[in-house]
Order: structure tokens, then C-alpha cells, then sequence
């Protein structure tokens, strides 16, 4: 279902981003803002094996970037989870559970490798992310305004079971 995104999806993955940012633009959700990530930076980020891709029909329809430390926004913390960035749904996937198997294979990757949570953030003004993300099974642990504080962001977390190398459900 996911498998790691080649060179050749960068702009592929940025378009699909920048497909949500526009969405969330006009639904006046802060969030994203289309063109803030280049094509030159996922292309990098790709060829550290961070970025992952899910393909309908050879076509990248979802995708998420995973990391092993987020010093950014959570400051150091001891090496006990994976850090998703990045989740993007193709629209016309809309409701069908894509994000939430996402989230569930990124939960997988972490329990194999011996982590104990799988983290992200979110705008904390973003009220209809933080639900989605608590409905998938996480907790609002803090916040973070390291970026200066122009957008404090929400630090939520899914404790995961180290039995779970699966994803089951999507959760």
C-alpha cells in the first residue's frame, strides 16, 4: 500500500500538498499555504527516505514524510518515537480512510522499530485537524511556538502497542 517515494515523485508530492494547501485557503483553515515547500527540498528530503507515497492506479493519491527526531517542534527528546509531517490526501479520496491507513502504516513502522509513539503537530487554531487526529487515536500532549510564535502549533501523540508491527484498520 505505501512504499518509499523515488526522485521522480517530488513534484508529485508537492503538488499534492500544495492541493491541500489550496483547500485549506478557501475552507479559511490556517494551515498550509500553497508553494511554502519547493519541488528542490522534497527532492531532498526524498533521497534521505523520509517522504512515502500510496499510488491508485500508478497516480500518487496520498502521501506522508516520516522522520526519526523533530527537534524543530517537540526539542530534543530521547529516540522513542517516529514524527510524521506532511499527510496529504488527494480530495477525491475524501472519506474513504486513506489518512487514517496512512497514519496506521507510519504507527507500524514505528512499533517495528522499537518506538513507543508515533508524533505530529498541527496549527493549534487548526480545531478541525486536532479532532481528526484525535479520532485517529491521539492525545494532545502540549504545544509549541518555535517558530516565533505566529502559529503555536498542538503536539499530539499515539501511544503505540509494541505487538502492533501491522496496520490493522488503519489504526
Amino acid at each position: 500500500m505505501v512504499e518509499v517515494a523515488g526522485p521522480a515523485d517530488a513534484a508529485a508530492v508537492v503538488a499534492l500538498r500544495d492541493a491541500a494547501a489550496r483547500w485549506m485557503v478557501d475552507s479559511e483553515i490556517v494551515q498550509w499555504a500553497p508553494g511554502e515547500v519547493r519541488v528542490e527540498a522534497v527532492r531532498h528530503q526524498i533521497e534521505a527516505g523520509e517522504w512515502f507515497v500510496h499510488r491508485v492506479d500508478g497516480v500518487v493519491r496520498g502521501t506522508l514524510r516520516v522522520i526519526d527526531a523533530d527537534e524543530e517542534v517537540w526539542g530534543p527528546r530521547p529516540p522513542d518515537a517516529l514524527y510524521v509531517h506532511g499527510l496529504a490526501v488527494d480530495r477525491s479520496l475524501r472519506g474513504a480512510g486513506l489518512g487514517g491507513r496512512l497514519l496506521g502504516w507510519a504507527g507500524a513502522r514505528a512499533a517495528r522499530s522499537g518506538r513507543s509513539h508515533l508524533r505530529l503537530d498541527c496549527v493549534e487554531t487548526n480545531q478541525r485537524l486536532r479532532r481528526y487526529y484525535r479520532e485517529q487515536g491521539f492525545q494532545e500532549v502540549g504545544r509549541s511556538d518555535r517558530d516565533g510564535g505566529r502559529h503555536p502549533v498542538t503536539l499530539l501523540e499515539r501511544r503505540l502497542d509494541p505487538a502492533q508491527t501491522t496496520n490493522p484498520g488503519g489504526r
